[in-house]
């Protein structure tokens, strides 16, 4: 891999990712104190979550299935043996999506706390691809695991040729790459990968644009998009600017920067001011976005509307860009981690994590929606006398709506299809608070996603 394509594919990690990577942190969530989190758990039956119940729990019938060992690798009477992928070890970023091994982690000490899966131990191996590792990882897990459960990384475009080819199954923390992601309307069967938040190639969600639109009706009609310098970058900006111009927006600015970031941002910060750009949206990560956005406070511009993806959502983006991050605008499927006391799931979520002295971000919430749509399935199946890859695959494609428990909008992974809900946070004094909607739910319309024309395949 050029070390050209890992930036690009590092820097779309969570633009691809529909719950991407907001962190917690540790003072910052204005969410759950001890105190409820307590009263939480004691209220909560063991192996329940959220509105879902009985994920987890001792043996209720059933039996564990003898035969071809292609379907039951890593089933014995009283244990499931499953993998999770993910890329803290990589060097240029240690700590990459640490939130997934900490989401599995903490899920298996849970379940297997209530009882297991149906009475099953869940055995959990962590595979550290580090980036440049994912195949040998994968040929590991193939000759171990059932399955992989909640995983992420970089370079998942090699699952069709090693996991899938060799049998394995997988309930997707999420994917990157068009090779795994796929498109809406793709079969999980054919593929061998559910994705409880599916990012397909072929849809996007406008929901956060359109509201804005909405209540500033005029900003759109400048709108400006800046994007790396890359393949992979190019692509989203493309998609993004054929996603606002179905709503009626005009982009008058279009501007490449430099992936690694620049040394000097006030040439863009003034053509933006040139182009009366009154509508922005910057695609890739928090570091550049800060440093832009210092360069246009320094100018004196101030932009309408700066909408963002939700990979932006993350403390550490705010401390970059100081108080250039007010008023920016970032959507976002997952219910806010700053109120989780108002969500069992969001609550439970981050009291199972902190249990484990782990890592609290949107990622990892999006890993434990992955775990509970597997485990649901796999304990259906054991209870069915049925407990193989193809019992567990079917039964978790078969979902057409999902929450995780309630820990995000409905998706339908069935057909690979994304959220057609969302919610918008804004940046107000150096924290992300909700803009919209303001019931405390979730705006939610068909027309919020949008189907895409172009061919927007990365090669």
């Amino acid at each position: 891999m050029t070390i050209r394509r890992l930036f690009a594919l590092l820097a779309v990690l969570g633009l691809v990712a529909a719950g991407c990577s907001g962190d917690r942190g540790e003072d910052e969530s204005g969410g759950v104190s001890d105190e409820s989190t307590e009263s939480t758990a004691s209220a909560v039956a063991a192996g329940d979550f959220g509105d879902l119940t009985g994920v987890c729990g001792p043996n209720e019938g059933g039996g564990e299935v003898s035969g071809d060992p292609a379907e039951t690798q890593g089933i014995t009477a009283d244990s499931i043996t499953v993998g999770t992928v993910a890329d803290p070890g990589f060097e240029g970023r240690p700590g990459l999506n640490q939130e997934l091994f900490d989401a599995g982690t903490a899920f298996v000490e849970w379940c297997n706390a209530a009882g297991g899966i149906n009475g099953k131990e869940v055995v959990l191996n962590l595979r550290d691809a580090a980036v440049t590792e994912y195949q040998p990882v994968l040929e590991q897990s193939c000759q171990e695991d059932f399955g992989i459960v909640g995983s992420g990384a970089v370079q998942d475009n090699f699952w069709p040729s090693t996991g899938a080819e060799c049998g394995l199954i997988d309930v997707a923390g999420f994917s990157v790459t068009p090779e795994k992601a796929g498109s809406a309307g793709d079969d999980p069967i054919a593929t061998r990968s559910v994705q409880p938040v599916p990012n397909p190639l072929n849809e996007f969600p406008v929901g956060a644009a359109s509201i804005l639109n909405d209540e500033f009706p005029d900003a759109g009609a400048n709108t400006g998009i800046l994007y790396a310098d890359l393949d992979t970058l190019i692509t989203q900006a493309a998609r993004t600017t054929e996603a606002y111009e179905s709503l009626g927006m005009n982009v008058v600015y279009e501007s490449t920067y430099n992936l690694l970031g620049e040394a000097n941002w006030a040439p863009f910060a003034a053509a933006v001011q040139e182009n009366g750009v009154t509508f922005l949206t910057f695609v890739g990560e928090g570091a550049n976005l800060a440093l832009f956005q210092q360069a246009l406070d320094e100018i004196g511009y101030d932009v309408e509307v700066t909408l963002q993806d939700a990979n932006f959502y993350d403390q550490s983006y705010i401390d970059a860009a100081g108080a250039a991050a007010e008023g920016t605008y970032v959507r976002n499927a997952f219910w806010p981690l700053e109120e989780a006391a108002d969500n069992p799931a969001t609550q439970q979520y981050i009291e199972h994590v902190e249990a484990v002295d782990g890592k609290v971000a949107l990622l990892g919430a999006q890993a434990w929606s992955a775990w509970l749509l597997f485990a649901q399935a796999a304990r259906d199946c054991d209870l069915d006398g049925d407990l193989t890859r193809t019992c567990v695959l079917d039964g978790a494609a078969s979902v057409t709506e999902w929450t995780g428990g309630g820990l995000h909008a409905p998706t339908n992974p069935a057909e690979n299809r994304g959220p057609d809900c969302t919610l918008v946070l804004q940046v107000q004094d150096g924290a992300f608070v909700r803009h919209a909607p303001t019931d405390g739910e979730y705006d939610c319309d068909p027309a919020y996603v949008v189907q895409l024309e172009g061919d927007y395949a990365v090669g």
